[in-house]
């Protein structure tokens, strides 16, 4: 069906021959991940017929295309370019440009151009099966952010927090969907901190960024706390206003650019906003990170369906900070929040 719906966008967008070289993406659309390491990589949609250019070391069936079967010795971007019946070439942006060169030397009269919006747009269109699956494991991640914050006690290190979040993660989904970031004291002014052996103590900020892989799909949030006693009270509040401002501003037909504006703004009004670093948002699906990004430069509309972070953030540098993330599933007239974890808990007792 994926096929089908990448032809269609092709046709929609009159585009002859589309080159998908991402290993995610491929994923996505036969439902087999390849680990090929440096080998080439690639499937080829052109008019009717959809080629799969694939290593033999790989075996793998699939009555549905044909595959171009090549050994170490053999070139496969001659093989490609064999193939193409025409010289314009729409390619991902993941096509390595090592092997774009080699096939510009073989054809040196090839158009290529960027075709990643074909399957991006696909990709972030969540169908209804994917929107429970992203929900269930939203549920999971809150549920062990329940658990987190019942061990964030005087004492505890960032590794050990980090530590129980993976077996927890391993235990109840398929592992996590990155690397948890947990951040103590001035460390949480870094957006992606690397966890150390920090230990916590009373009056700290504290940042727990977290997500699980559940059915081959992920969550990702992050909760922003103090233990005992408020570290800075304006930037929580600050934080939590724009993301529930980023939040309300989500609804189909809105530029993603906006939205992020939307956020920004209330962390630009309270003097904040050089202290705000990075994009408001990503798109989340069977990877942590998937387009569109929600930032100040994406033209990207938003369409039923689209599934991205809202995670505004403030952090001052030697000091800390605080971040906010929520998922978000766009609908017919706004959007649903997957995360139920609140976010009035700041304080810890």
């Amino acid at each position: 069906m994926r096929i089908q719906a990448i032809q269609q966008s092709m046709a929609e967008l009159g585009v002859r021959r589309f080159l998908i070289s991402d290993p995610k993406a491929i994923e996505y659309v036969l439902g087999k991940r390849f680990h090929v390491s440096e080998r080439f990589l690639a499937c080829l949609f052109q008019d009717e017929e959809v080629v799969l250019f694939l290593n033999r070391l790989f075996p793998y069936e699939n009555e549905a295309i044909e595959i171009v079967r090549f050994h170490d010795i053999d070139d496969p971007t001659l093989l490609l370019t064999q193939r193409l019946n025409g010289p314009d070439l729409s390619i991902d942006r993941q096509f390595a440009s090592g092997f774009l060169l080699k096939c510009l030397k073989h054809r040196p009269d090839l158009n290529v151009s960027d075709g990643s919006f074909i399957v991006d747009r696909i990709r972030a269109r969540k169908s209804k099966d994917e929107q429970a699956k992203m929900l269930l494991a939203s549920q999971i991640n809150d549920a062990v952010m329940g658990e987190v914050v019942d061990r964030l006690r005087v004492g505890v290190s960032e590794v050990d927090i980090a530590a129980f979040i993976r077996r927890r993660f391993d235990e109840l989904a398929d592992g996590v969907s990155f690397d948890p970031i947990v951040a103590f004291g001035s460390s949480t002014a870094d957006p992606h901190a690397q966890c150390q052996d920090r230990k916590l103590e009373e009056g700290m900020p504290i940042i727990i960024d977290m997500g699980c892989i559940k059915d081959g799909y992920c969550s990702d949030m992050t909760r922003s706390f103090s233990l005992k006693k408020p570290w800075n009270q304006e930037i929580y509040d600050t934080v939590k206003e724009a993301n529930l401002a980023g939040i309300r501003a989500v609804k189909p037909g809105v530029r993603l650019s906006e939205i992020d504006y939307a956020a920004r703004k209330v962390i630009e009004e309270k003097g904040y906003g050089a202290c705000f670093i990075h994009r408001l948002g990503h798109g989340i699906g069977t990877d942590v990170h998937e387009p569109f990004d929600v930032s100040g430069v994406s033209d990207v509309v938003a369409f039923e369906g689209m599934v991205f972070s809202i995670e505004p953030g403030i952090y001052l540098e030697g000091q800390g900070g605080v971040r906010i993330e929520d998922l978000v599933l766009v609908t017919e007239d706004g959007c649903d929040v997957l995360n139920a974890y609140p976010k009035s808990n700041e304080v810890l007792p």
